[in-house]
């Protein structure tokens, strides 16, 4: 049996493993089939040449394809299948990260659910950590819960989803059935931007920050953009590429410039949009002399901090500061003293170390973020995102800034994963 490590090829990860297609595939390489993953590379790629091109950590990248194949699947199945004849089964925990964090997420999990377990020798706690984004999710649907009972008493959420829906704000957040887990100390950088939830209901813990990354030569002598507002600017035109996944443009940009500037900003920065590209790809790409890139790129630290062309790049942290999308848990106030551990170990100093040291900020004010000096963050704001249905201003921005963006651009201009 094959033993991956990062001089493992490629062809060969794929031909004895197949199921790692998906995490192939998430992690921004062109996978939906294992031909079309051999296709990109070539067949005698070793792994650790593609991750560098990608600029993706090679001990995180080869923990999840492990964890692909053995999965620890056999409780998860175990509940799949009695999910399946039985509707009454509840889990206890759901935890959704982004991906680059899940090894690490997943391995303070388990150790609070040791401690757990020895504590209390409850045998009939369930719980659900997805590996990835592919296949059934049995948690997929748990913010349709018409009761406090049919919850998990801790959900781990990621982005502005289904936990800020109308439905489910409505149901539950605006009923005050959660309560938000308690720092010692804050950070700054999140208090001063309003981040952490005024009403004690949701505890965003940490967030992924969108920077700027520039193309130095391909940028010339146009000027470096300082702020968010600099992207709307005409002479960028068909010059910025922004982020996306399985062909549809990322939403948090979007979401922040409809907030601040409207219908016009929309249209604005649409109008100057080259194409979308996931993360991993910018960095591939940004400093190269490839005609595919552009001047500017807006992506995650991590990945802007991933791009090894740093003569030919530049990482801007815009003065009115990076913009935040959310990490957070919902942990029931009526039960929160029970399942205390498992709020305690997202927002301890280790973990918060871990997820910084990997470029993903933390609340936990006793964590050094290694922030550049003087940079702060940009928070949609907690009275916007109560007042508004995100999912619904989610799909409104992005098929807005489709429109527009489709009608000022060549016909062979197209959003890539």
């Amino acid at each position: 049996m094959l033993k991956i490590n990062a001089n493992s090829n490629i062809k060969d990860i794929i031909e004895q493993y197949p199921e790692t297609l998906p995490v192939f595939a998430t992690s921004g390489f062109r996978a939906n089939e294992k031909e079309e993953l051999s296709d990109e590379f070539g067949e005698g790629l070793l792994l650790k040449t593609a991750l560098n091109l990608k600029g993706i950590n090679q001990k995180i990248f080869i923990k999840m394809l492990e964890e692909k194949i053995s999965l620890k699947l056999e409780k998860l199945e175990e509940l799949i299948q009695a999910e399946a004849g039985n509707p009454s089964v509840k889990f206890n925990f759901t935890g959704y990260t982004y991906w680059p964090l899940r090894p690490i997420f997943k391995d303070f999990f388990e150790d609070a659910l040791s401690k757990y377990l020895a504590k209390t020798g409850d045998t009939d706690f369930n719980y659900h950590i997805p590996s990835d984004f592919s296949g059934d999710d049995p948690c997929s649907d748990i913010w349709k819960a018409k009761s406090m009972e049919q919850l998990p008493d801790v959900i781990a959420g990621a982005g502005f989803g289904d936990f800020f829906r109308e439905e489910f704000v409505d149901r539950f957040i605006n009923k005050g059935y959660f309560k938000a887990a308690g720092y010692d100390k804050m950070n700054q950088a999140f208090v001063s931007a309003g981040i952490p939830d005024p009403d004690n209901c949701y505890t965003v813990y940490s967030v992924l920050p969108l920077i700027m990354l520039i193309d130095k030569k391909k940028l010339g002598k146009l000027p470096v953009p300082a702020q968010w507002s600099d992207l709307l600017n005409p002479v960028y035109r068909n010059n910025i590429i922004i982020g996306a996944s399985s062909g549809e443009v990322h939403e948090d940009l979007l979401l922040y410039i409809y907030k601040e500037y409207g219908e016009e900003g929309l249209k604005m920065l649409s109008r100057n949009i080259k194409t979308g590209w996931h993360a991993s790809l910018m960095a591939k790409v940004a400093g190269t002399s490839s005609n595919e890139g552009a001047a500017i790129y807006v992506i995650p630290w991590m990945f802007a901090k991933a791009c090894q062309r740093t003569e030919a790049t530049q990482i801007i942290w815009p003065v009115d500061g990076a913009l935040t999308t959310p990490m957070y848990l919902l942990v029931k106030a009526a039960s929160f003293d029970k399942y205390k551990v498992f709020a305690d170990f997202v927002i301890n100093s280790a973990y918060g170390k871990l997820s910084a040291s990997n470029y993903f900020p933390v609340l936990n004010g006793k964590v050094d973020n290694r922030l550049p000096e003087g940079a702060v963050l940009k928070w949609l704001g907690w009275d916007y995102i109560k007042a508004n249905s995100m999912e619904k201003l989610k799909k409104y921005v992005v098929a807005f800034f489709y429109k527009h963006h489709d009608e000022n651009q060549p016909k062979e201009a197209a959003i890539q994963n």
